[in-house]
């Protein structure tokens, strides 16, 4: 959220119409295929409320204008090439989608090859945050949307369990060494820019990215934090515990890919038990 904003601000870059896309895993991924459309089961029940209490013309025309692009793929494409056509200032484009990071090399390969058939030159971007707390932050939410729907429902610590933090959509998510893997047989390294949530809020690192990119650098707003953590005093050590060794092997991974400073970053280590 944050990062998109900053972009946003940049006259040589355009996101487009919607904060997240959902293209690629909408297309090719089954769990997601129905996404933009309105049957979709993680459309109903609380979201569908949630969404019946928000709607509009204006978000009704903008799912209709999503889903039409994964009935034609060909829309999309051409949508964001017209992005940097009709407008003489823009050079840069994009889509970020957490959920993207469930797709495999098959998919990076084909997003690449059709991106580059209109003259793209593709870029990505991967940005990593602890695993416990990633998955936490995402119940967090879904949590409080329930009890903005359901006042008075108290959604407490005690209502997670393992399984809360293991299904397949949020392993999918977290394990980052298979999505690396992943997307290094498609792009080079020169290609792929890593960076993680717990310190990517910042001047200097905002300046490596633009750079990256190839675009010029404006000062990011860095004095509002989106999507704080809210680990600390509120996940149970033990649950923790136990989420952060079945992800072990990502926590080992990262470390021996980036070095040890992650351990500064991540609080996730402190609950791996040593071998």
């Amino acid at each position: 959220t944050w990062l998109r904003e900053q972009l946003h601000k940049n006259a040589q870059v355009n996101l487009g119409f919607c904060k997240e896309f959902h293209f690629f895993d909408a297309l090719f991924l089954p769990s997601m295929s129905n996404y933009h459309e309105p049957s979709n089961p993680e459309r109903s029940g609380v979201f569908r409320d949630l969404v019946a209490k928000l709607a509009s013309r204006e978000t009704a025309d903008k799912n209709t204008k999503l889903a039409r692009f994964v009935r034609s793929p060909k829309r999309y494409f051409h949508y964001f090439n017209d992005l940097w056509r009709e407008h003489p200032s823009v050079t840069t484009v994009g889509d970020f989608t957490p959920s993207y990071s469930m797709l495999d090399r098959e998919v990076f390969g084909y997003a690449r090859r059709e991106l580059e058939r209109y003259g793209f030159s593709v870029k990505v971007v991967f940005i990593m945050r602890d695993p416990v707390e990633r998955i936490w932050s995402m119940k967090h939410q879904a949590a409080r949307i329930k009890r903005m729907l359901q006042e008075g429902r108290d959604l407490g610590k005690r209502q997670f369990s393992l399984e809360s933090f293991t299904f397949p959509a949020a392993e999918l998510r977290t394990r980052y060494e298979r999505t690396i893997q992943e997307l290094e047989q498609v792009f080079d390294a020169s290609e792929v820019y890593y960076d993680f949530y717990e310190r990517y809020i910042d001047a200097d690192r905002f300046k490596m990215l633009t750079d990256f990119l190839g675009i010029e650098y404006n000062a990011p707003d860095i004095a509002k934090v989106r999507n704080a953590s809210h680990m600390k005093g509120t996940v149970d050590p033990e649950l923790a515990v136990e989420v952060a060794n079945y992800y072990q092997s990502t926590y080992r991974f990262i470390e021996s890919r980036f070095g040890c400073d992650v351990r500064s970053l991540w609080s996730g280590y402190q609950y791996i038990e040593r071998e």
